[in-house]
């Protein structure tokens, strides 16, 4: 299985194939570790890649004009230095309809064994190594990007499946709620509500796979391999809390909630195929419509956003701007709360529903 490992981290497994080790990863924690492993022993390639130069526009032609002259043809009749004349003779028509006589040419022996490999032919084989590795390293990253991608979103429609499920047992089939102040009013709660109701299979599952998982220093005063528990989040000292916050919904971002009745509440589940609940490798720094950030995963491209229908797409960057319903941001282009039922907006995991809210 190390092979479909590999496969499925470059993205060169069919997709029945690239899903059956989804969920082989979902469920075996080994196969998780040793994809990690493979993904850190490939890491210092893609790191320490750069595009070679382009090779020069005229190399074919001063390589062809440092190939040496072709030998002429002897027309004397005596054997040449390249070539020599076979016993056989073959019988050819002429212009003037008479058959004449003419040598069969064969390489010379002496020929052949005197010729080696020059500079031109070490010249061509690099310049075909450089044309191959051009091709190459860009493919190569690329499918590992497409791979990390590809699990993301597999993340995400498993947090489709527990939120559905959340739901089937929440009054009035609502979603996780963020609450308005206090130390609950965090977009990561949504995390530790499912974690709660026995929902989240593997806290693993809240790290995005195209990052990686913070260092320890600096979540030194929360532990990142487990969900914390709403009696830890009530509990913990404030120089602790903030950290809790931060990480308690991993590198995922999460519903904010809507105003409904002049209140901040948990949307209605409705399967709308616009509506968007969770997203991964959120924007950072978000202020307005026209500032988004810095795009903290897949290289910068985009991100895959999970909506309502259970339905998940992966958006690139210059979409975003496009999209009559910003996933990122509300209907006033702010990253709060939705200001109507239908307005979705996502935020990373210390975020609270409205700015200056008190989180403690």
């Amino acid at each position: 299985m190390h092979e479909d490992l590999i496969g499925y981290l470059l993205g060169a497994l069919e997709p029945h194939e690239m899903r059956r080790v989804a969920k082989w990863l979902a469920e075996d924690p080994e196969a998780r570790r040793e994809l990690e492993k493979i993904e850190r022993s490939l890491r210092p390639l893609e790191e320490s890649y750069e595009p070679p130069e382009s090779p020069p526009e005229d190399l074919v032609a001063r390589t062809l004009a440092a190939l040496p002259p072709m030998p002429s043809p002897d027309r004397s009749g005596e054997t040449s230095t390249s070539f020599g004349l076979g016993g056989e003779a073959h019988l050819v028509e002429s212009g003037s309809h008479e058959l004449v006589d003419l040598p069969r040419l064969e390489p010379s022996i002496d020929h052949v064994r005197g010729r080696g490999y020059g500079w031109t032919d070490w010249l061509g084989a690099a310049a075909a190594a450089v044309v191959m590795l051009t091709v190459i390293i860009p493919a190569l990253a690329a499918g590992r990007l497409e791979a990390r991608k590809t699990a993301c979103q597999e993340h995400l429609r498993q947090f489709g499946t527990a939120i559905t499920q959340y739901v089937s047992h929440s009054p009035q089939e609502r979603m996780p709620a963020v609450a308005e102040t206090g130390r609950e009013a965090f977009a990561g709660v949504f995390m530790i509500r499912l974690n709660e109701a026995g929902l989240l299979t593997d806290p693993d599952l809240r790290w995005c796979p195209s990052l990686d998982q913070p260092p320890r220093m600096e979540a030194a005063l929360t532990d990142l391999a487990s969900v914390p528990s709403l009696d830890d989040l009530h509990d913990a000292p404030v120089d602790c809390l903030k950290q809790i916050q931060q990480y308690a919904g991993g590198q995922y971002a999460y519903n904010l909630g809507v105003v409904e009745e002049d209140r901040l509440k948990s949307p209605r589940f409705e399967a709308r195929a616009s509506f968007a609940i969770m997203s991964d490798a959120p924007l950072s720094g978000i202020t307005g419509t026209a500032q988004h950030g810095k795009v903290v995963g897949h290289n910068g491209t985009g991100i895959n956003v999970l909506y309502e229908d259970g339905r998940v797409r992966f958006i690139p960057i210059a979409a975003l701007e496009t999209m009559p319903d910003h996933p990122l941001l509300n209907h006033r282009g702010e990253v709060e709360a939705g200001v109507s039922v239908d307005d979705a907006t996502l935020a990373p995991s210390w975020r609270p529903p409205f700015v200056n809210v008190r989180q403690r």
